[in-house]
């Protein structure tokens, strides 16, 4: 009842300061959350304990306007600016890890970026409407891409046609990293970061890799 009033499972779960991955594996049944996280999930939903844990009491009524909107607010935004020249896309993008670290805080959701659709073109040579934004969390990718780095999304580039920057699902984790797929099909997940190890996806688990794309552009604070 709760998620039909929030955008996505992983704004939720970073409203609640926890990692996506683990708020899955709950409502997946694989695991229970602690009395510290019932209290947060409680407090970022604005629903008594005893309602959450138990059912107890009178069912709350949820505001929309608090979470949701997110569609009409970027309408609004796409009509202040000129479609025909700029693409807009929501700066609060579901994170994705590049290794430990905490979530980015939470931003408003009226907050956008815009892209010239000729900036695009050009410096890239894909359409505007096959970018998506993600936000980078965790430092395993650094100094490429900082914690907190906005990136730019090709996700017409899904079959690692390039050494490059993927954004990826594993088990349910959206990663980046840089891959480099082998001979034999299986990949290598480097990170550019030296304290941390590649991975090797093979075999079995190559079935439940989601490509969402690869990173063209990143920016953050300096």
């Amino acid at each position: 009842m709760i998620l039909q009033h929030w955008p996505s499972a992983d704004r939720l779960a970073r409203a609640m300061s926890v990692s996506p991955s683990a708020f899955r594996k709950w409502l997946r049944g694989e695991a229970e959350p602690s009395r510290e996280r019932l209290v947060a999930l409680a407090d970022a939903a604005k629903v008594s304990i005893a309602w959450l844990a138990k059912g107890e009491g009178t069912a709350p009524t949820f505001a929309k306007a608090e979470h949701g909107g997110g569609r009409a607010r970027s309408a609004e935004a796409e009509r202040a600016i000129d479609p025909n020249r700029f693409i807009v896309l929501p700066k609060q993008a579901e994170g994705v890890a590049a290794g430990t670290g905490s979530p980015p805080s939470p931003r408003p959701e009226t907050e956008y970026i815009a892209f010239r659709h000729d900036w695009v073109r050009a410096v890239f040579g894909i359409e505007p409407g096959d970018l998506i934004l993600e936000i980078a969390v965790g430092e395993s990718m650094q100094p490429t891409i900082q914690d907190g780095d906005l990136l730019l999304v090709d996700t017409t580039d899904r079959s690692f046609s390039s050494f490059g920057v993927y954004v990826l699902e594993i088990g349910g984790e959206r990663l980046v990293k840089r891959v480099q797929r082998k001979l034999d099909g299986s990949l290598v997940l480097i990170s550019d970061n030296g304290t941390y190890q590649p991975d090797q996806v093979t075999g079995d688990m190559l079935n439940g890799v989601t490509v969402i794309g690869r990173v063209v552009w990143g920016g953050g604070a300096i």
